[in-house]
């Protein structure tokens, strides 16, 4: 079973779509990223569907590639330059278990992730990129109703850099993946996790 989060190819223009979002299936370079990503997709949505506080945190290790064509298909619907190839990064998630619980079965919560750190090749030369993050979704009776990535830190060849530092900027001043960020949020949370836990198809 695949969970599709189109989020995911925003990392490679902002530096992450939020952290909550980086479990997909749509592409995996081997086996093994494949089995560590669905392995995520289990735990994160363990703790989901059961909304319980106590238990082991999220702590995944994970890498994702797009390819160029998927990228450029993102930077198109937000007005932004890509033309730099695939790109394929990779990042250790970790979030309380007790935090995502509170923001799910709470009124009101703010669901703040530690900085993340997210390490990138970008292109066929594979240049490497690498940033922080450190995203911040707001929580109103279990539904996701507002997020800031927070990405800094960026660091690499001056070509790349720019272009995720100019996304980076529009997001922190203009909001403009949080009607994404929201929209899969919602949508990973209430229908692919039950989904996912149960099994179904």
């Amino acid at each position: 079973m695949g969970i599709n989060i189109s989020g995911w190819r925003a990392v490679a223009l902002s530096g992450a779509i939020g952290v909550l979002l980086m479990v997909n299936s749509a592409r995996a370079d081997s086996a093994e990223e494949k089995q560590k990503i669905t392995r995520c997709a289990k735990d994160i949505c363990s703790i989901i569907v059961s909304k319980n506080p106590k238990g082991p945190d999220l702590s995944c290790d994970l890498t994702k590639t797009w390819e160029k064509d998927e990228i450029q298909k993102g930077a198109d619907a937000k007005s932004l330059s890509w033309g730099l190839g695939s790109a394929r990064c990779s990042v250790k998630l970790y979030a309380k278990r007790a935090d995502i619980a509170a923001a799910l079965t709470s009124p009101r919560y703010t669901l703040k992730i530690e900085k993340q750190s997210i390490a990138c090749e970008i292109g066929a030369n594979k240049y490497p990129v690498s940033l922080t993050m450190a995203p911040e979704l707001k929580f109103k009776n279990g539904v996701n109703v507002g997020a800031g990535l927070h990405v800094d830190n960026i660091k690499g060849a001056v070509l790349i850099t720019g272009v995720v530092w100019t996304a980076a900027a529009l997001e922190r001043h203009f909001d403009i993946f949080e009607g994404d960020i929201l929209r899969e949020v919602n949508r990973f949370v209430q229908k692919e996790c039950p989904k996912f836990v149960s099994g179904a198809k």
